[in-house]
This record gives structure tokens, C-alpha cells and sequence, in this order.
């Protein structure tokens, strides 16, 4: 079984929110229902998640718990990575746990449990899911996603991670600015080494030479998992993505 913390701090104010006059994009409605609900209704139909910590303001939070028995509420903290502090330290978990956003309405079930088990048997400290563009493209066409061109296909990264809890003293000092590179892959590839930018740039550089140099400098463990599921890594970041969701999930 396994723990989930959702990010649902409030971030900055984005053309998004400023358009739907909301602080934290987490609330916005999808058809009566707020995108953060969406999420927490796909993880609980998880079989094999446990118990659930949204990271985010407390008093929307308390209100939104009673919806959701057994929901574990955590005030926000200053940034990404003082909220997942808060959620770990608020679930308190042993073994492997799912970090996810709160702003991916599309989730479904059968999404994270083809994560899971592609994780499987859980030996490195985290887990990465990536989806191919013509994947996503198919099933979302005309989506605007930030794609990596490596010598193993096109792929958009996710919004859901796989953590062990043994590596988060060593992995949170720099998961901040992970979270600020990974939709930018040319500027992830030169925080990696620009051989790596020159590699990149010319499409040579594979998934393996990711992972390998990832977990040099992050001194961690860290896989990328290819996913079939593009509605792990399609979020609501724009007016047009929102106006998709509401389309879409009716």
C-alpha cells in the first residue's frame, strides 16, 4: 500500500487564475467540482493507495475534508519543497509514496496503477513517468506540451512521483529546481552538463544517460518510467487547458 501527498499550495498568480479570479488554481470549478476534487476521487480509486495528505491552505482544506473522510489535511508551506516536507512529516511513511500535483483533473485510476507496476520491484529512490508525444497527442490533439526530443522518442514528463522516503533528505534540497526544469528540457539538460546540451540539441541523448547523470547529481536513484497513461502528465496550466477539462469531463 501506499501514501499519496498532493501539492496544493498557492503558487504565484498566473493568467489562469487572474482569469478565473481564484487564488490557487487547486480550486478552480470543472463543472461544480473543484480541479483538486477530481484528483483525490482518481487516487482513492487506487487499490493499492493508502492513506492521503493534501498540502495546501487549511481553511479550504477543512471544508473540502468533509467530503472526504480520512483525508489528512496539511497547512502550506513557503514553497514546493517545505509542503512535501510538511506532507511526509505528516504521514510519516516507511516505505515508497506517490507525490502528485493537484492540478491533473484528467488522473484516472488505471493510470496510476500502471505506474505503479511498471515501478515495480521499487529499488531506486524515485520514479519519473514520462509519456510519449504521440501518445499524448493522440489522445489530447493540439495540447500544448513541452516535449524532449531524445534518441528514444519524444516525451513530456509527468505530474506524479514514486519517492522513497530514505532518499528525501538528499533529493528535497534540489527538488525545487527539478520541479522549475522539467519544462524546460534544454535547461534540465545544461544543469545536467553541456554535453549533455550538445547531445540534446542533436538528438542523441538517451534515456539511460538521463538517468545515469540524474543520479549523480541528485545523489539519488532516480528512473523514468514510460507511461501509456497521457492523462498522468497532462495538467491545467492555461485558460485553454481549463476550457479543455470542462469540455472533457462532464
Amino acid at each position: 500500500m501506499f501514501d499519496v501527498i498532493i501539492l496544493a499550495g498557492t503558487a504565484k498568480p498566473s493568467e489562469l487564475t487572474i482569469s478565473e479570479n481564484v487564488q490557487n488554481k487547486a480550486f478552480l470549478l470543472i463543472n461544480d467540482r473543484t480541479m483538486l476534487e477530481f484528483v483525490i476521487t482518481a487516487l482513492r480509486q487506487v487499490s493499492e493507495v493508502n492513506r492521503i495528505a493534501v498540502v495546501g491552505p487549511q481553511a479550504e482544506l477543512t471544508a473540502l475534508a468533509e467530503k472526504f473522510t480520512g483525508l489528512t489535511v496539511v497547512p502550506e508551506g513557503k514553497n514546493i519543497v517545505e509542503n512535501v516536507q510538511r506532507g511526509a512529516a505528516a504521514l510519516q511513511a516507511k516505505q515508497h509514496f506517490l507525490v502528485a500535483s493537484a492540478d491533473i483533473p484528467f488522473l484516472t485510476a488505471a493510470a496510476v496503477e500502471d505506474f505503479l507496476a511498471s515501478c515495480r520491484p521499487y529499488t531506486a529512490d524515485l520514479y519519473y513517468p514520462i509519456v510519449r508525444r504521440i501518445d499524448n497527442e493522440g489522445r489530447f490533439p493540439g495540447v500544448k506540451r513541452t516535449y524532449a526530443k531524445l534518441r528514444d522518442g519524444e516525451f513530456t514528463g509527468g505530474n506524479i512521483f514514486l519517492v522513497s522516503p530514505n532518499c528525501l533528505e538528499r533529493v528535497l534540497p534540489r527538488l525545487e529546481q527539478f520541479f522549475a526544469l522539467r519544462k524546460s528540457p534544454l535547461r534540465l539538460a545544461a544543469t545536467l552538463g553541456w554535453g549533455f546540451v550538445f547531445k540534446f540539441l542533436t538528438q542523441r541523448l538517451t534515456i539511460a544517460e538521463l538517468e545515469k547523470r540524474f543520479s549523480v547529481l541528485f545523489a539519488v536513484d532516480g528512473k523514468a518510467v514510460i507511461s501509456g497513461f497521457p492523462e498522468i502528465a497532462t495538467d491545467v496550466d492555461k485558460p485553454s487547458d481549463l476550457l479543455l477539462a470542462r469540455q472533457q469531463l462532464k
